[in-house]
């Protein structure tokens, strides 16, 4: 829920960068397997098939304003001993307060993204204008949206973010195998590894670990400097 009491701001955490990330990678990287498989006019008619006219209506975050001040100061608290290099407690996120603080932020996928931490996978209901992420002549995404729900493992090793989808499910039913082979196995953070200034943010971080429905991140002690990451 959004409050016009605290005002929203940009904030350079993990959760916002990687989960837009995550998203959106998660888009281009349907439309592309669609795009290698068949020609226009067929992926003009996939479109149609699993894409919608209409948004879908997502959970709406309930968290009290001064709940969402003290974990944002939480936050930042984290940020600034993690850009300091000191000896600081891993950060823990839930996913209720995931969708708080992206209720309460100027993100690109607010009110477009509702997040839940099952065990060791995270699951996220997404609704999103297909026209706003992928636009190419004769592809026909405009009034299209993408409404469903994918499960994501992610981990990180040596400074390596890795984000594999398990399964996905549109207009309320799987994905056809034949569009998941192609999904499946690839790593959908690759992107941001490549990137200089995003590598340079997940380089900061010593582990990442999602288990018993939170996201636990632990910052390295001699992290690479702020300054050396462009948010």
């Amino acid at each position: 829920m959004t409050n016009p009491e605290y005002p929203k701001k940009r904030r350079g955490c993990f959760f916002y960068g990687c989960i837009t990330c995550l998203i959106l990678f998660l888009v281009v990287g349907l439309i592309g397997v669609l795009a290698v498989r068949y020609f226009v006019g067929q992926i003009n008619a996939a479109i149609i098939e699993y894409t919608d006219t209409s948004p879908m209506t997502l959970p709406k975050a309930d968290m009290p304003a001064d709940e969402v001040k003290k974990l944002q100061a939480r936050i930042d608290a984290f940020g600034k001993a993690a850009e300091a290099h000191t000896n600081t407690p891993p950060l823990v996120l839930t996913g209720p307060e995931i969708n708080a603080l992206l209720a309460n932020s100027t993100n690109e996928l607010r009110d477009k993204v509702y997040v839940s931490i099952e065990g060791s996978e995270i699951k996220g209901q997404i609704s999103l204008p297909l026209e706003k992420y992928f636009k190419i002549w004769m592809i026909h995404t405009q009034g299209r949206y993408l409404n469903g729900a994918a499960t994501m493992t992610v981990g990180l090793t040596n400074s390596i973010l890795s984000v594999m989808l398990d399964s996905l499910e549109v207009k309320g039913k799987p994905m056809p195998e034949k569009f998941m082979a192609g999904l499946r196995g690839q790593n959908m953070a690759a992107n941001a590894n490549n990137n200089p200034n995003e590598s340079a943010f997940i380089s900061r971080f010593e582990s990442i670990l999602v288990t018993n429905g939170t996201i636990i991140l632990k910052a390295k002690e001699n992290a690479p400097p702020a300054a050396a990451v462009t948010n």
